[in-house]
């Protein structure tokens, strides 16, 4: 039982608070040359998920030596502040969830149609790899691997360049690529994964930015914060057909809303809660993956909410994981802890894809990216870890 959880829930102890006011500020004025985007909705949404700050620990009966934290970050889409859940262990819900489905059945993910064997990022069936055709063996599979920025115009290019080697797509929380990103990520051989961030879009304006050649769309983002996309699960529920307009007229699968524990400013705390209302909700919505968000920073800790996440019977992204619960962490804990996350999240055949927070950001010691062009310590190891056989 920690002994900052009164602290922290609500909200963050003074000190945190100010370091979060502090960050929020700093990184707001230097981000706005590097936001560009689809729309200008697009653009305050990346500011508001760049802008994370702060941390503390929070309580949980999970996994040995789990933070069991809630996170929170600053931010704002459309003009609001932001925030972000972390995580807190135990508190998980439990029960059987209304999804259906088998993960791996019939070689597709649960909710949508089979896709063809061998198709590029096709979930494979219990095998759990891709066969890239019939009989072949499975292959290496870089798309696994991702990371959850959007790219500065800067230096878009040489990031992007020293990233390749072991980071196969990205997101920046927006429905097209940066202005930054988009001339730059083909020669990379980076993957675009457009979102559709909250309840504020419309379907004409979603299918004009999502880039072609473009095969999955990411639901909305921590939909259980109120300073995120703030949708309660009925909510969500009422747009989803318009996601699968989207997803329809561009030939994309679907990943469920990304949820996270959340503390303070709420519409659910829980993150397994929200699913299952949404779930029951939206008993035969096209979901073929489901979304994951966590900042714990132990291994166990991932371990046990990963393996949660499977009551859902789907593939699973970790769009969003690193070290900020419970911190300030050191570079030495965050890179040993990013070489352990990438290694287990590899070879874990119910995660699809996984990609870390972030390429830069205010937070201390867990960008990937320094100088134009430069990867840190945590970015060198996370970009070295070995690929395993394609989900």
């Amino acid at each position: 039982m920690s002994s900052t959880k009164d602290a922290r829930w609500p909200w963050p102890p003074v000190t945190s608070r100010a370091r979060l006011i502090a960050a929020v500020l700093a990184c707001f004025v230097s981000a706005l040359s590097g936001c560009v985007s689809g729309s200008l909705a697009d653009d305050a949404t990346y500011l508001g998920e760049q802008n994370k700050a702060g941390s503390s620990s929070g309580t949980g009966a999970g996994a040995p030596g789990s933070a069991g934290a809630a996170a929170s970050h600053a931010g704002a889409a459309s003009g609001g502040a932001g925030g972000s859940g972390g995580a807190s262990l135990g508190a998980a819900g439990g029960g059987a969830s209304s999804s259906g489905g088998a993960f791996g059945s019939a070689g597709a993910p649960s909710g949508g149609a089979p896709p063809a064997a061998g198709a590029a990022g096709a979930p494979a069936g219990a095998a759990g790899m891709m066969t890239g055709g019939a009989g072949a063996p499975p292959v290496a599979c870089p798309n696994k691997r991702g990371i959850a920025y959007a790219f500065s115009p800067n230096s878009a290019g040489p990031d992007m360049n020293a990233l390749k080697a072991g980071v196969g797509w990205f997101y920046g929380w927006t429905t097209g690529p940066s202005a930054a990103a988009k001339p730059v990520m083909a020669g990379a051989n980076m993957e675009f994964v457009p979102m559709i961030w909250n309840g504020s879009f419309k379907v004409a304006d979603a299918v004009n930015a999502i880039p072609a050649g473009a095969k999955y769309l990411l639901g909305f983002n921590e939909p259980n914060f109120g300073t995120q996309a703030n949708l309660t699960p009925a909510k969500a529920a009422e747009l989803w057909p318009q996601i699968e307009q989207i997803a329809a007229q561009k030939q994309l699968q679907i990943v469920s809303p990304a949820t996270n524990y959340c503390a303070g400013n709420c519409n659910q705390t829980d993150p397994f809660v929200w699913l299952d209302d949404f779930f029951k909700a939206c008993p035969n919505c096209k979901v073929d993956y489901v979304g994951v968000h966590w900042y714990a920073c132990t291994l166990d800790a991932l371990k046990d909410h990963v393996t949660k996440m499977k009551k859902y019977n789907k593939p699973l992204w970790v769009t969003e994981f690193a070290c900020v619960d419970g911190g300030p962490w050191s570079v030495d804990q965050v890179k040993a802890y990013a070489i352990a996350a990438s290694a287990w999240l590899e070879q874990e055949p119910s995660v699809f894809r996984y990609s870390w927070f972030s390429g830069r950001t205010t937070l201390p010691n867990i960008a990937l990216l320094g100088d134009s062009g430069a990867l840190t310590a945590v970015g060198s190891a996370y970009v070295a870890q070995p690929h395993h056989a394609c989900p």
